[in-house]
Order: C-alpha cells, then structure tokens, then sequence
C-alpha cells in the first residue's frame, strides 16, 4: 500500500496504491507456475489506484497471475531454466475455472501475454492462444505482445502498438467514479489481466502504462487537470506517480516472488 498527497494546478488530492496477493497458489519464483486444478494461478495480484480529491473518488483495477495452464519451470544451473508445459488431460478444465471465475469477479476481460513469442517460450504462448478460443468466450480477448522481440534496443515506442490495440476496450470498461454528491458516476465493467513469464517486470510497464492514461482521465475529470492535459507535465506528480509504482509493483512483488527487490 502507498498513500500519497499530491498537488497539481494548485489543487491538492490523494493518490493511493492497494496489490492485494491472493492467498491461494502461494510459493516464489521458479518453485510456484500456473494453476492449480481449482484455477488458481500463481502470483495473482490485483492492484487497484485510488484517487481521492475533496468528496470526489476515483478507482481503476487491473490484475496478473501466471499464464493459467499446468506448467513448471525447474530451477537448474541454466540461466533461465526453459518453461514446460504439462500434458495433464486437466488442463482444459482447469483453464475454464480460471477464466470462468475471474470473469464472475471482474466482468469482461483482456489477457494481455507478454511473454516470447518465439523460442523456449513459444509453446507456452501457443498453448494459451488456443486454450482461450477452445474456450470461445465472448466476453474475454487473447492479445499477444512479443515484449523482449519488440522492445528490444531500447525501442519503448514500440509499447504504443500494444496501447492502441487496447484502447477499444479500455474505452469500454472505464473506471470507477464518485462524484463530491456521492452519485456514481461511472463504474469499471472490465479488466485488462497482464501477464509476462514472472508476472512483474514487463507487467509492471504495461500496467503502468494503463494505469497512467486513466489516471489522466480520472483527473481531468475531476478538474484537477485541464482538458487534454496530462500528469506526466507535472514533474512533481510524475516522480510520485513513477516511485510509487516502483514501490508496489517493483520492489514489493519482487520481495515476495523472487526474494530480492527490483
């Protein structure tokens, strides 16, 4: 948790951060992958941004889990011990209970993968693709985001793709909103679920970057920023707004999934 009092345009307001870890499926890296045959994934997280200005509340959530399929990855003396996925005749089954669940919890869903396309990781990746359209569920999309393949050299803009592709659906699940009456103004209909190989550092970019534009949205629609205008401006806010980040998805998730901070 981090809790912050900010001031931008000389209007002050607080931005808060919850991670809640689910309890079920716990272990560290490498040890604990996947699910569970009840569906539980391995480091599911959901973290919710909260803002707060006068009587006015604000609210996004998203989450990450391990790619929800029966697969380990041993610790060996390689580097990077490569993934492997189970060929249990659970794997469907358990599939759809995670879905399933997650759905009845946060509505409609985006899984965002992360992880290589191509390489040690490809079959991993395949494998997800084809349990979501055996699933043919209406109300949860499969988008695939080759992060190392496209990112490489340093080439961040490369993320914008990815952002663009979303955009439909994070225009259509929006966020939660209060106005200073206390009427609801919006509410969140759905979820982006971002996953990468260990749910956090490429998580964290993309997650942050989500969670940056409806930050934007939440204040310029509370009259904190102006029409058009963007936190990243305000470098004050945009140093808390980065730390924060790095406290609780960075170094608090790293603690207890690797053991080590970021």
């Amino acid at each position: 948790v981090t809790i912050h009092e900010s001031t931008i345009n000389q209007k002050s307001f607080t931005f808060a951060l919850v991670s809640r870890r689910s309890t079920f499926r716990a272990g560290t890296r490498f040890n604990v992958r996947g699910v569970d045959r009840d569906g539980n994934a391995a480091n599911f997280v959901e973290t919710e941004q909260i803002v707060v200005y006068g009587s006015a509340l604000a609210s996004y959530v998203q989450i990450r889990g391990s790619i929800p399929l029966f697969w380990s990855q041993t610790p060996s003396l390689k580097y990077i011990p490569p993934p492997r996925l189970s060929e249990s005749e659970l794997q469907k089954e358990a599939f759809r209970r995670h879905c399933e669940a997650q759905e009845v919890q946060y509505g409609s869903q985006v899984l965002i993968n992360l992880i290589n396309q191509q390489g040690k990781e490809k079959p991993l990746a395949d494998a997800f693709n084809a349990h979501v359209s055996l699933m043919g569920n209406p109300n949860i999309k499969y988008d695939a985001f080759d992060f190392h393949h496209e990112c490489r050299n340093m080439q961040w803009q490369h993320l914008d793709k990815l952002i663009d592709r979303l955009r439909p659906e994070h225009q259509r699940y929006r966020y939660f909103a209060m106005s200073v009456e206390g009427e609801v103004i919006n509410r969140q209909d759905g979820v982006f679920r971002t996953n990468c190989i260990d749910c956090l550092d490429r998580t964290n970019v993309v997650q942050s970057m989500l969670g940056r534009i409806t930050l934007n949205e939440q204040l310029q629609q509370m009259g904190v920023l102006r029409a058009g205008e963007v936190s990243e401006l305000h470098a004050g806010f945009d140093k808390l707004f980065k730390n924060s980040k790095a406290a609780g998805f960075a170094n608090w998730w790293c603690l207890c999934w690797r053991g080590w901070c970021a």
